[in-house]
């Protein structure tokens, strides 16, 4: 069963929601950015990171259970929400045969619950919270493997993992790293900078047995391929680094 199936999105979700649209934008104006429900989710993609975390952020108080405490907006939020929800069941799919239910459960939860006083990225929280959870219940955060894993660390890159969490070191830098571009939060370039000297350091891992995201191996060597100095490549993984931290990883938020 798909994870829209299990949302209850496969349908017309949204059409309930049309007749509260108006009551909504009347207690917070910021949704006035569309006189329809259906047209939000295309004026997100293209509209600016922080408007569009505003719009997330008031159908997050209305729908959460110490806010409006309206089921309907948390609908309109998970429908938004659903195509970063579906990369993220996918990449989970296998630990699981019933990750769809698994997602879809704690998604819910997540949205009804968002801390929308502390203004927070709605649509990174959520699904990184949603993620944490789905891997708590599965037991991934135990056996050996750190609990700061499933809370999307960033200090996680400059580690060593062990071989078995190489692939799913690689999905958790993927989706940050999408995440954080569609924020604006660090820019695709430094992205793409972060992910070779990901491969580059796993490379010297393979070989020599040790190595880091910063290493001198991994910096010098993709410093050559983009022509830059390895001062220049480092100080600017140590910036994508920094700024990835601060957004993510200070402290485990509940959504």
């Amino acid at each position: 069963m798909s994870l829209e199936r299990q949302l209850g999105l496969e349908a017309e979700p949204l059409v309930a929601a049309c007749s509260r649209w108006c009551a909504w934008q009347r207690f917070h104006p910021i949704l006035g950015v569309c006189d329809d429900v259906h047209d939000l989710r295309a004026w997100v993609k293209q509209a600016d990171p922080a408007e569009a975390n505003e719009v997330l952020l008031a159908l997050g108080e209305i729908g959460a259970v110490d806010g409006g405490d309206d089921p309907l907006a948390s609908t309109v939020l998970l429908w938004l929400l659903l195509p970063g929800a579906i990369r993220m069941a996918r990449s989970l799919l296998p630990l699981s045969d019933r990750i769809d239910e698994l997602v879809a459960a704690q998604l819910w939860i997540c949205v009804r619950t968002v801390s929308w006083r502390k203004r927070v990225r709605v649509a990174s929280t959520v699904l990184m919270n949603t993620r944490r959870e789905v891997l708590t219940d599965l037991g991934v955060s135990s056996s050996g493997r750190p609990r700061v894993f499933p809370t999307a660390n960033v200090e996680l890159l400059e580690g060593s993992p062990s071989p078995q969490d190489n692939d799913a070191a690689f999905d958790l830098l993927h989706s940050l790293l999408q995440e954080a571009t569609s924020t604006g939060l660090v820019s695709r370039d430094d992205c793409q900078l972060l992910l070779r000297l990901a491969e580059r350091s796993d490379a010297v891992r393979v070989a020599c047995g040790h190595g880091g995201l910063l290493a001198r191996s991994a910096t010098s060597s993709v410093a050559s391929e983009w022509g830059l100095s390895r001062s220049t490549i480092t100080r600017r993984a140590q910036r994508a680094l920094a700024a990835l931290h601060h957004a993510y990883a200070s402290e485990p938020r509940s959504a």
